[in-house]
């Protein structure tokens, strides 16, 4: 019996076993070989063509299937320096030094051309449905998004209100609850099918993580229930609201107020919407910033679109692994808001990397007590080259910062035309005066990327059935058996306080 026991508790170990051996992890640093600074967005893939590129800081962390892929081989690469290789089972460095390529004096004249910046973007303008792998494609993809939002001023006078829970002790004490601060990173892991046209479109989550203080998120939701709780004592059913500001006056659309409606969804039936509902914020902002890229055969990056609104200038000539790159920098010929580099496969003339950011404000409006100031956008794009001998979208990053404000009077009045007497039965007449700033960034990894038939695309089901899980400080061990894009220190630190 004892023999039996060791048996089944040795095939039981045995079996538990497996997906560990299966999946490895290798991770390290990459810096440069001479000035030892990290080397952000090198490169890093197998000879399967499974990849990753490093953050800001010059680090990666890749899984692999050391079942199959024991014997193979990991490359790191990047523009200007010398790829390297090493055996996967033998690689055990926590920093990998890159050291810079010898460019031949010969090899600067290419294919017998010694092309003008200007002679170079129009040729990487020409053929984009033969350059780029612009059909449907099953992609494997890292997400992430981060934000923060800070209150700079938050101030609210009452000036009238006929609804005396509505005065200035209930708007001061609401106003203290409201945090000045606010940060927050949602990561997902999953399979995106499509092109690149918003309509094309369909998304899987495997995996999903959210670092967030959910306090905040309740204090929002318990000022609306306040408000919720004293309008509908106070409102007469069928009533509406208007909004007037000095002599503009507009109708609030979709407030609802005493709804007699109850809720009759059951607790299953609502995780299945909070599912769907996640799944289609997530698939809705990816498609925003990919749709973006190309637009009917053509590259529709900014700077490309208004090239003649740019000065370019051909300022260098290096490799990326054995292709030959012209480097473009450029700036504003004339009014326009970008200035950054170009990285071009001089053999192809295909856009490898751009990478540029905002040189004055993106805009800049202040009207009628009203502001809002997009003060700075920087972007990179990276492609990579399939087995077909196109380029498919390997990493995209976008980081965006703005200023909103208020500094007005307004007054929302309560309007109904069923009940009898005065139209007007309500109104609240206050200043609101308040400024924030706000960051978003948004930064996607494509790992691996096949072609795939419209016939597969239509047979694609999307069946939401993920959530992330909700942690108040970054844990290293949640992605463990996953290829991510490894976070930056702000992540590694993010911790909710009591």
């Amino acid at each position: 019996m004892q023999k039996t026991s060791n048996l089944f508790l040795n095939l039981f170990i045995l079996l538990a076993g497996i997906p560990f051996m299966r999946s490895q992890e290798i991770s390290a640093v990459i810096k440069d070989s001479l000035t030892k600074e990290a080397i952000p967005f090198a490169t890093i893939y197998l000879s399967s063509g499974k990849g990753i590129i490093t953050n800001i800081e010059g680090r990666f962390k890749m899984q692999y299937d050391a079942s199959k892929q024991l014997d193979d081989s990991l490359f790191v690469s990047c523009m200007g320096y010398k790829t390297i290789g090493y055996p996967i089972k033998s690689f055990k460095d926590s920093i990998v030094f890159l050291p810079s390529k010898t460019i031949a004096l010969g090899s600067i004249i290419l294919s017998n051309k010694n092309l003008s910046a200007e002679d170079i973007i129009k040729e990487v303008k020409k053929n984009i449905a033969e350059k780029y792998e612009l059909g449907l494609t099953h992609k494997k993809i890292f997400f992430r998004e981060s934000g923060s939002q800070e209150f700079k001023k938050l101030r609210v006078k009452v000036k009238k209100s006929s609804i005396k829970e509505f005065n200035q002790a209930f708007w001061d004490s609401t106003l203290l609850k409201i945090p000045r601060k606010n940060e927050w990173h949602t990561e997902v892991s999953g399979n995106l099918y499509g092109d690149f046209s918003k309509e094309n479109q369909k998304f899987e989550i495997d995996r999903a993580l959210e670092l967030e203080d959910k306090k905040t998120t309740a204090i929002f939701n318990n000022i609306e229930k306040a408000f919720d709780t004293i309008l509908k004592q106070n409102i007469k059913k069928d009533s509406y609201f208007k909004l007037r500001m000095g002599l503009i006056s507009t109708k609030l659309e979709d407030v609802e107020l005493n709804s007699s409606e109850k809720d009759t969804l059951t607790s299953d039936e609502k995780l299945v919407k909070e599912k769907e509902s996640f799944s289609k914020w997530r698939k809705r902002i990816i498609t925003n910033i990919i749709s973006v890229l190309f637009e009917k055969e053509m590259l529709s990056i900014s700077v490309l679109k208004k090239s003649n609104r740019y000065d370019f200038e051909r300022v260098d000539f290096t490799y990326f692994n054995n292709t030959p790159v012209y480097i473009l920098k450029f700036k504003p010929s004339g009014n326009e808001d970008f200035a950054g580099k170009l990285y071009v496969d001089a053999d192809e003339m295909t856009l490898l990397r751009a990478e540029y950011k905002n040189i004055k404000d993106i805009r800049d409006i202040s009207l009628l007590g009203f502001s809002f100031k997009h003060y700075f956008k920087e972007i990179a794009i990276q492609f990579k080259k399939t087995e077909s001998g196109k380029y498919a979208l390997q990493y995209l990053e976008a980081i965006d910062q703005f200023e909103t404000g208020i500094n007005r009077a307004f007054s929302i009045l309560e309007k109904n035309k069923v009940v009898k007497g005065r139209n007007k039965k309500n109104e609240l007449k206050m200043e609101l005066n308040f400024r924030t700033n706000q960051f978003q960034k948004y930064q996607m990894v494509v790992f691996e990327s096949e072609r795939i038939t419209q016939e597969i695309f239509d047979a694609f089901k999307e069946k939401p059935s993920i959530l992330p899980v909700n942690l108040i400080q970054y844990d290293p061990t949640f992605w463990e058996g996953y290829t991510i894009i490894e976070p930056n220190q702000a992540i590694k630190e993010f911790k909710v306080e009591n």
